[in-house]
């Protein structure tokens, strides 16, 4: 019985929500830290503050289950489209970013002992929610890879002005496998396994490689 318990705590924590959150505060670390430096070369490297967030408040709001809060990380992931075509500056992307996630902690503590949720629509809409709201931020965060690959890889140009250029091998593989990320995330809300293969197993390990394999172009080949 212990064995099946321990087992039970392990497949909720091995997600690919989780591993999306771990990524995010990983990635904040990250330029905090070791990275802090290219941002204080050069402050339009400060858009990797405001990413980050959103990942963790993507992340978070599959804890905070309340219309909402999810509501709010939606909202939150696509403000990845201005922040990545160049709209504003890292500093209004970052305010913007922490604006979200803390209005969504806001009203998770908001909700709590309350008989009937903010945001409660008609019962049918109520549970179309419910069941997609996620879905459709972890489509948001994907917008990203799309602006990366679709736009800014042929003419990086017209967004110099608030985003560094970043046509480097280790963006392009963490951009790539976000496609992959975000469908196994996607996938997991609907389906458990596929064979023998748990789909929220394989999503966390593919987040923990999308940090490692960046990583390791960059030590090889220094970009």
């Amino acid at each position: 019985m212990p064995f099946g318990h321990n087992r039970l705590n392990l497949d909720t924590v091995l997600t690919s929500n989780n591993g999306l959150l771990i990524q995010g505060i990983a990635w904040l670390i990250f330029w905090l830290g070791p990275a802090f430096y290219l941002f204080r070369e050069d402050p339009r490297w400060g858009h990797n503050f405001a990413l980050p967030i959103i990942f963790i408040t993507v992340g978070s709001a599959f804890y905070f289950r309340k219309n909402s809060c999810q509501l709010i990380a939606v909202i939150s992931s696509f403000s990845i489209v201005p922040t990545l075509l160049a709209f504003w500056s890292w500093s209004t992307a970052t305010g913007i970013a922490l604006g979200f996630l803390g209005l969504m902690i806001i009203l998770h503590f908001a909700e709590k002992g309350r008989e009937s949720e903010l945001v409660r629509p008609n019962p049918r809409l109520n549970a179309w929610l419910k069941l997609h709201l996620m879905t459709f931020a972890y489509i948001g965060l994907a917008h990203m890879s799309l602006i990366f690959f679709l736009v800014r890889w042929f003419n990086s140009g017209p967004f110099s002005t608030y985003l560094p250029f970043e046509h480097y091998i280790s963006t392009s593989i963490f951009n790539a496998m976000l496609f992959i990320l975000v469908f196994l995330a996607i996938l997991e809300r609907f389906v458990r396994k596929i064979g023998t293969l748990q789909v929220g197993k394989v999503g966390f390990s593919w987040a923990i490689l999308m940090m490692i394999l960046p990583m390791i172009s960059i030590k090889i080949l220094g970009e």
